[in-house]
């Protein structure tokens, strides 16, 4: 099974770069000959504050050439707090969640590919001590129940961890570590074979305790240095994953047409502006005039 791997898009009907990258990316599925493609998350530039962004994504979606299937992002339905007391600037909005499941579908879910178990979760949720919280839980422990010796991989918006499951310093890069040292427990397990995440804007691949993790970059834009830390790659591109009886094949694709936009683009710096004084913050410092979106 062939499945394309797309995230942080930040679609928006003024994000004219990140539309065009989103183009770009459509007519590459086109002749990919891709059974799938899934989106990892933010989806919308930020649907949080503006559900018009929504509408525009669904039907930027509406003719993709492969079925599609989507988990949600910060950006999509609120965030989780980092770590304790510590508040997430855009709290998870339980109404916009419901709104994002009767557009985009259920916001976790499995399916399985030939001997695989995809399993799909909802990063927004963890730590966010929620009943819908409880509720992922409680179903990703019956799929764990199933899962009946097949590898899995795991699909989420937010990466785990930078370099090392126990670390304690709370970004709202990574999943929270109480959340995040539960569900690696509960993986414990099973044959996790691979987690593969968004969210980030940077590309990087490494294995980790014997699993593979993958951050997919934004399909849309990278964020300058002056504005975000270089961890990985900043490379505006999509993931390729190839799953077979025999394992599983990555690879990392630059589409014809994809344009390298840094998220200093005039048009996306005043559009994050715009979104950080509707959140009552101040606007990220510019570091020699790469001011931009912010990190992630």
């Amino acid at each position: 099974m062939r499945i394309l791997l797309i995230t942080d898009t930040h679609l928006a009907p003024e994000a004219t770069p990140c539309t065009k990258n989103w183009l770009a990316a459509k007519a590459f599925a086109r002749r990919s000959a891709s059974d799938l493609t899934i989106h990892l998350g933010d989806i919308t530039f930020d649907g949080i504050d503006n559900e018009e962004q929504h509408d525009f994504a669904l039907a930027a979606c509406a003719d993709w050439p492969t079925p599609l299937r989507f988990i949600p992002g910060n950006h999509d339905v609120g965030d989780n707090p980092p770590g304790p007391g510590v508040a997430a600037s855009q709290p998870l909005d339980q109404k916009e969640l419901a709104r994002y499941c009767g557009m985009f579908g259920r916001d976790y879910w499995s399916f399985e590919a030939g001997p695989w178990l995809i399993i799909a979760l909802d990063a927004q949720l963890l730590g966010s001590d929620t009943p819908a919280e409880t509720a992922q839980w409680q179903w990703l422990e019956s799929r764990l129940d199933a899962a009946s010796g097949r590898p899995i991989a795991l699909l989420l918006h937010k990466p785990l961890f930078a370099d090392d499951p126990q670390e304690a310093t709370p970004h709202i890069r990574y999943v929270p570590k109480a959340p995040r040292l539960e569900l690696l427990q509960r993986l414990a397990k099973v044959d996790l074979r691979l987690v593969v995440s968004g969210h980030t804007h940077q590309y990087l691949d490494r294995v980790i305790d014997g699993v593979r993790h993958i951050w997919v970059p934004s399909a849309a834009f990278f964020i300058p240095d002056g504005a975000q830390e270089r961890i990985g790659e900043k490379v505006v591109a999509l993931g390729v994953l190839e799953l077979d009886a025999a394992g599983y094949s990555f690879d990392l694709v630059c589409p014809e047409g994809m344009t390298q936009w840094s998220g200093s683009h005039p048009i996306l710096s005043e559009m994050a502006a715009h979104s950080r004084s509707l959140n009552g913050a101040a606007p990220a410092r510019a570091s020699g005039g790469n001011g931009g979106a912010g990190d992630k």
